[in-house]
């Protein structure tokens, strides 16, 4: 299915600039470009004072819709001119939770860009704004790093494979990468035992993979390597590296918990470390 419509979410003004950049880079490729900022809604503390609650939103919406102005200015400024097709949203959250809105405008996009999970925690929502995206959203998330300043991305790919529901989701939602690349290395990761070092997962499936995608006209080389579950985002980082990759491709694994996500330690490894584009399915 083609990249039709890429949506980036663009939440902190300080990486406005450099997500619209990456987007643009994205959408020159594949599609039209929509912008999107939710202006959060005002934090009331429990307990305050009811005559004091109209003064409290005032002194938090005026700031709050002043950033989402000079987000949509940041935004204007890198996608005009590249002959990229591009519209401008803007969402007032008032009490709704800012991922809601987000999840709810990309499931209408083929592939929503996200900066890469920090350590904050929303106030209300208790959990951190692109995992709880990444999870909930139900399309693929291409994750930008803080630092990525690249101009193109997907031209060396990394899609990593052991024939779980998420990896299978991951390597079909990006053909579209796969197919444009000019490289494409498979890694079959072979998982060994933490304790005894003995094998693990057998890699003898990646040959049908390979032979499938082929078939979608997206050429894959095979690259096989042992890890155990501790070190396996540190292989895969280390694979994209030697091989100069610009775009890692990788199921994303977690599950809900309440009102917290936790996500398997390969997935979480990536996300914290790479210093590459990551493109997620879950």
């Amino acid at each position: 299915m083609p990249l039709s419509t890429i949506l980036v979410y663009l939440g902190d003004e300080a990486r406005a600039a450099g997500l619209s950049k990456a987007a643009v880079a994205v959408a020159r490729d594949f599609g039209a470009l929509v912008g999107l900022h939710v202006v959060p809604g005002a934090f009331i503390p429990s307990g305050g004072l009811y005559e004091m609650t109209g003064e409290l939103i005032e002194a938090q919406r005026q700031p709050n819709a002043a950033v989402g102005n000079r987000v949509g200015e940041a935004f204007g400024k890198e996608v005009a001119g590249k002959g990229v097709p591009f519209e401008w949203r803007t969402f007032n959250a008032d009490f709704e939770p800012v991922a809601a809105i987000v999840m709810r405008q990309g499931r209408e996009a083929d592939l929503v860009v996200l900066g890469q999970p920090t350590n904050t925690i929303t106030l209300i929502d208790r959990i951190a704004m692109s995992e709880e995206v990444m999870l909930g959203l139900g399309r693929p998330v291409l994750i930008i790093p803080e630092r990525d300043a690249r101009a193109a991305i997907g031209k060396r790919v990394l899609l990593t494979w052991n024939a779980s529901r998420e990896s299978a989701r991951a390597a079909f939602d990006t053909l579209p990468f796969l197919q444009k690349a000019e490289s494409v290395r498979l890694l079959a990761a072979k998982l060994v035992d933490d304790l005894s070092g003995g094998a693990g997962t057998d890699v003898s499936h990646t040959l049908g993979i390979v032979a499938s995608l082929e078939r979608h006209s997206a050429h894959c080389s095979i690259v096989e390597a042992s890890s155990t579950v501790a070190d396996a985002a540190t292989n895969i980082l280390a694979q994209a590296k030697e091989h100069d990759c610009d775009l890692i491709v990788m199921g994303g694994y977690g599950h809900w918990r309440i009102r917290e996500i936790v996500f398997g330690g390969a997935t979480r490894g990536v996300l914290n470390q790479t210093t590459i584009p990551v493109l997620m399915s879950h």
